[in-house]
């Protein structure tokens, strides 16, 4: 009876798993949507200054992807949705942070904003890597993967970049831009031999 209980609970629980998971997906989306679209009607309000991203729709999408790729399989599409809400949202509270704090030199600035930019790419980047391990084969993560590993690279470049030009050298940034193009290179032979075999 036991054994048999047991069954009887993985059943109901796939039934509320399969119900469950449209519920997520639209609330995903729709505070998907409610960020997208304050994000547009605040660019068009404040045509050059730099809107920062609505966060707490921003969080609600994110908390909705863990807890979705959690108890649920997800498409490629919802992976690759949930990677970029998560790099909008390290970004969005940089850009928070960054605002309530002007007294560093522009060219600080600039440098703070890359490496945010770059932990957030490496967030975003983590999450694809998790896709990856479940679609092997689909075309447009390994796409949107390379994307992503090469901005990365180009912040770590900018920040050698930046960091040379105030006097500071960036030892372990040269490493990791060494180590990053190694990446590339190698996610690219995977990409190459995984969508090639279908």
């Amino acid at each position: 009876s036991t054994a048999r209980g047991r069954v009887e609970n993985n059943i109901i629980n796939n039934h509320i798993m399969s119900y469950d998971y449209h519920q997520y997906v639209q609330s995903i989306q729709r505070h998907r949507h409610k960020e997208h679209t304050s994000h547009i009607r605040g660019a068009v309000d404040r045509m050059t200054v730099a809107t920062p991203p609505d966060l707490d729709s921003l969080q609600h999408s994110v908390e909705g992807f863990a807890s979705l790729s959690k108890h649920c399989p997800m498409t490629p599409l919802l992976w690759m949705q949930y990677a970029h809400d998560t790099e909008m949202l390290m970004m969005g509270l940089y850009l928070a942070e960054s605002s309530s704090n002007e007294s560093n030199p522009e060219l600080s600035k600039n440098q703070e904003k890359s490496q945010a930019t770059k932990s957030a790419l490496e967030s975003s980047t983590g999450i694809l890597e998790m896709a990856l391990s479940e679609f092997p084969g689909c075309a447009l993560l390994h796409l949107y993967y390379l994307e992503n590993l090469a901005e990365n690279f180009y912040q770590i470049q900018l920040i050698n970049k930046m960091s040379d030009q105030i006097g500071i050298v960036g030892v372990r940034d040269l490493v990791n831009q060494s180590s990053q193009l190694d990446k590339i290179s190698k996610a690219f032979e995977v990409a190459v031999k995984n969508v090639g075999a279908g």
